[in-house]
């Protein structure tokens, strides 16, 4: 067959782009116009975007997207409760691919001011610089792309925009907070806080100190001229930060509520999270800040059957990555290493697979790690309470080792074991916690298609796992000769409309082996995973 005799016809398309592995969710400020900070968003551009419509629905917000397209349809209707939140883009799970497209729909976030000022972390907006470090090195990926999530919220509600309200239900999505919001896109395995950080550094916080150097009054200058060589002291009251700025929030205000609403409702997912800043007794750089530090501790130290409170407290801290330090660069200010890090987890699972580690491997961009660390003070961090750290080393930025402060455990296997055996650092490892919750995310998809065939004789369920885990093997992500050796599957059944399947894998590193309960409900249409690592 010849394509001259125009029997075949040549239709050149491009492919689609690959499904992304692993999404991230970030929370933060987009400033807008000192005239109307509300209006910095371009709600034109979702309302006009079927696609961007499409997937905010599929999240539960009909309504929302359906005002959007009426307001567009119709600017001169009449308003209705709720029109300026929506025209602003608060509290809506936005999905963006790329820079260029956050830039499109919030024009002004990089350079209006924000309302909370601070010496080291400046007046702009942390959340569209985590952005542009987010999607710094996803251009190499070619038809495969990242994918985030972004959600404004209002600079006037501070730092309680970004907290969980409470014993939040996600079956209604128009009632729930932004942060209960960020835990609806199904596929998103990490979730970050930039702004939330930037909150948290005191307002009054020094610098480097600068040379002193004389001050004098200039004998002439002409109108409008700003004398200022950025070296001289500052000695004007209108140059000063407030004498009486807002306190950041206690750790046990932040730290506890973010873990225990992830274990809740999003057992699969990792928030990554900057340890504060705070100035020592007598030194002239920040530290990270004592009491944060000392609380995280108390948490990992306390013995998990202390009381129901207190368990979930502890035990849910395998789902908060503690950062630092954070980034600074000439020309730059201090911003969140939130976005950067996030980045190169989504990066290494698309191409790697989730069950990769960033350690050791550099990161992009031009920014450096401050404070600077000594690898001493590294370790310390490290070892206890358990932060992830950045370095500088042979000219560039690397992540010695991906750490968690609680083992990637449920709570009742960490019931089970003593502060000893908690201490082991492969319990710690943020990469099998990614890898275990990407195994929940796939479980539960490959479940909900299947979520019809729970006959126990049927067999389209089991050869649907054994695919999933031959797959897996294939890759590299468990250890063996052979799919035998590196997983085994025996079915039971709990009544005819139940099956369970028992799991046992062996991740490639660093664990020996996990165990997954698969239950499949027909009657009532739902699917879980329960899983429990075993060491030996």
């Amino acid at each position: 067959m010849l394509l001259a005799d125009r029997r075949i016809e040549l239709d050149a398309r491009p492919a689609p782009p690959a499904p992304p592995v692993l999404e991230v969710v970030m929370l933060g400020h987009c400033p807008g116009p000192p005239a109307d900070p509300a209006r910095g968003a371009q709600w034109q551009r979702v309302a006009g975007d079927p696609a961007v419509l499409g997937e905010l629905a599929e999240l539960g917000f009909h309504r929302a997207a359906r005002r959007l397209q009426e307001m567009l349809a119709n600017p001169a209707g009449a308003a209705e409760p709720g029109d300026d939140a929506l025209r602003a883009l608060y509290r809506l799970p936005l999905p963006v691919v790329s820079l260029s497209q956050f830039r499109v729909l919030f024009p002004f976030a990089f350079d209006t001011p924000t309302d909370y000022v601070s010496v080291l972390a400046g007046d702009r907006a942390w959340l569209p610089i985590a952005l542009q470090d987010f999607f710094e090195a996803s251009t190499s990926l070619g038809r495969e792309q990242l994918k985030l999530w972004v959600i404004r919220v209002p600079e006037d509600e501070g730092a309680a925009a970004f907290l969980p309200t409470g014993a939040a239900d996600l079956s209604d999505p128009e009632r729930l907070g932004a942060f209960e919001r960020a835990l609806l896109p199904r596929r998103a395995g990490l979730l970050a806080l930039p702004d939330l950080e930037r909150l948290q550094v005191p307002a009054n916080l020094p610098d480097v100190p600068r040379l002193r150097l004389d001050n004098p009054l200039p004998g002439f200058l002409p109108c409008g001229v700003d004398f200022d060589d950025e070296h001289r002291e500052r000695r004007n009251a209108d140059e000063m930060v407030l004498a009486q700025p807002s306190q950041p929030l206690p750790a046990a205000a932040i730290v506890a509520p973010l873990a225990r609403t992830l274990a809740r409702l999003r057992p699969d997912m990792l928030c990554l999270l900057g340890v504060p800043l705070a100035l020592p007794p007598a030194g002239e750089l920040p530290v990270p800040a004592p009491e944060f530090l000392a609380y995280v501790g108390e948490l990992v130290a306390r013995p998990i059957d202390e009381g129901l409170a207190g368990s979930e407290s502890a035990g849910a801290l395998r789902h908060l990555q503690l950062l630092y330090p954070y980034l600074r660069a000439p020309g730059r200010p201090l911003a969140s290493p939130s976005g950067l890090i996030a980045g190169m987890q989504a990066l290494v699972a698309q191409q790697h697979g989730a069950w990769r580690s960033i350690g050791e491997r550099r990161l992009p961009g031009r920014s450096l790690p401050w404070p600077v660390l000594s690898q001493n003070e590294a370790t310390r961090l490290r070892e206890s309470p358990g932060v992830t750290v950045l370095l500088r080393r042979n000219g560039g930025n690397y992540v010695d080792d991906e750490r968690l402060c609680m083992p990637c455990l449920p709570l009742v296997a960490l019931r089970r074991m003593n502060s000893a055996e908690r201490r082991r650092e492969h319990w710690r490892s943020a990469e099998v916690m990614r890898f275990i919750g990407w195994l929940q995310r796939e479980l539960r998809s490959l479940g909900e298609r299947l979520v019809f065939s729970a006959d126990r004789h049927d067999a389209r369920p089991e050869l649907a796992l054994r695919a999933f885990f031959n797959r897996l093997h294939a890759l590299g992500a468990l250890r063996g000769a052979r799919p035998e050796d590196a997983y085994r599957l025996a079915q039971r059944s709990d009544g005819e409309s139940t099956l369970i399947f028992d799991l046992e894998i062996a991740p490639a590193y660093p664990l020996d082996l996990i165990r997954i309960t698969f239950l499949q409900d027909r009657h009532t249409a739902s699917v879980r995973s329960l899983l429990e690592a075993v060491d030996g």
